[in-house]
């Protein structure tokens, strides 16, 4: 069984992670995938500002890119002023 990151906020700049961008909506929508240098599991991410709705093209561009993929533990929230509206959203899906 791969391992998940669900117990921890992800700190995406700490040297052990990995990132490839695949959408890049600045400010208010990140999609890709994180690889775990340490153990070369990997995971796609969506960090999205919070104020982003279901509705929203660039919602709906992500869903098409995630191809029904399930999420895999809890959405992590936090401050983040680079953020729209000054919230991220973190979420992690099977790879």
């Amino acid at each position: 069984m791969s391992e998940t990151p669900t117990d921890a906020l992800i700190d995406l700049f700490d040297g052990k992670q990995l990132s490839e961008l695949d959408i890049c909506e600045p400010r208010w929508l990140y999609a890709g995938r994180l690889t775990n240098l340490e153990t070369g599991a990997s995971w796609r991410f969506v960090y999205r500002s919070t104020i982003v709705k279901t509705s929203s093209p660039i919602h709906q561009r992500t869903l098409a890119w995630l191809d029904g993929a399930a999420p895999i533990g809890d959405v992590q929230l936090s401050a983040d002023p680079e953020m729209m509206y000054g919230t991220g959203e973190l979420t992690l899906w099977e790879p």
